[in-house]
């Protein structure tokens, strides 16, 4: 049996052919996403104001009036920022290698922006962790790879509801989310292949880049990409996964690849959110 083995590893050789397996094209998966909410990462807010009553969990941060439900979504007088739709598990396969026109949901980003009084402290900073395991489904079921953490940042601005903005827009100024960086895609190696997991924003829009004034008033460098939302609305971003066997770092028409963040953002003609002049 030795010697049958080594006539036919020999014989490959010899021909000049791989015993690499085959390419994976089909994947299932768990994703947990959360804010990062102690230590480095964790969410930092203005200090000066004379009420304090920023709340902190893995997915929800909020900020405001402490009266009556801290949950942003049901006090007119907080705002926050949720993550929805966390965790993502699919046992089943279906997310296909460098199918990056159809990203797998894993987690949404819903801001609630509400009218909150100058005297509360607000949101500045926060992390995001995702928490991965990809499972080879096709052409074989494989070993789990992972748990693999990805982490970014982003810079938050609770505007003043009053002119100038840095948003130009009537009545009120609009709050800022901006991402600033952090690493939105994890390459590993499976069998001899190299692939790349990223998450990407699923939408035509919101994250755009951002105008100058409306960066430097986060806080964040000019030729930021974020969003921003009105006062009084609710804004949200979903978050999807995709599995390519090339790093995403060129532009395509319709597509926004951010070589630094790994990030893919979709856009064109139809981009429900203008750009900030």
């Amino acid at each position: 049996m030795h010697s049958v083995k080594a006539a036919t590893a020999a014989a490959l050789a010899v021909l000049g052919l791989s015993a690499q397996a085959a390419m994976v094209t089909d994947w299932s998966y768990s994703v947990s996403t959360q804010w990062v909410t102690s230590g480095p990462g964790a969410p930092t807010f203005t200090t000066g104001g004379s009420n304090d009553f920023e709340s902190v969990a893995p997915l929800k941060l909020s900020w405001g009036s402490n009266s009556g439900n801290v949950d942003p979504t049901l006090n007119s007088a907080r705002s926050g920022l949720n993550i929805l739709n966390s965790p993502q598990n699919n046992s089943t396969g279906g997310l296909a290698t460098n199918d990056l026109l159809n990203p797998d949901l894993v987690a949404t980003f819903q801001h609630v922006n509400n009218s909150i009084s100058g005297s509360f402290d607000t949101l500045l900073s926060a992390s995001v962790q995702a928490t991965l395991t990809l499972t080879p489904f096709a052409p074989s079921v494989g070993a789990p790879i992972g748990p693999s953490q990805l982490t970014f940042d982003i810079k938050f601005t609770e505007t003043a509801n009053q002119a100038p903005c840095a948003i130009p827009e009537t009545p009120v100024c609009s709050d800022i989310f901006v991402l600033t960086g952090g690493n939105l895609n994890k390459s590993f190696v499976y069998d001899g292949y190299t692939y790349y997991a990223s998450f990407v924003d699923m939408q035509s829009g919101p994250l755009t880049p951002l105008s100058d004034a409306a960066c430097l008033a986060a806080n964040a460098p000019t030729g930021c990409l974020g969003f921003w939302t009105q006062e009084g609305a609710t804004e949200s971003i979903d978050f999807g996964i995709i599995i390519s066997s090339q790093p995403i770092n060129v532009p395509e028409p319709g597509m926004l690849a951010l070589t630094g963040l790994g990030l893919l953002a979709a856009v064109g003609a139809s981009r429900r959110r203008r750009q900030a002049a």
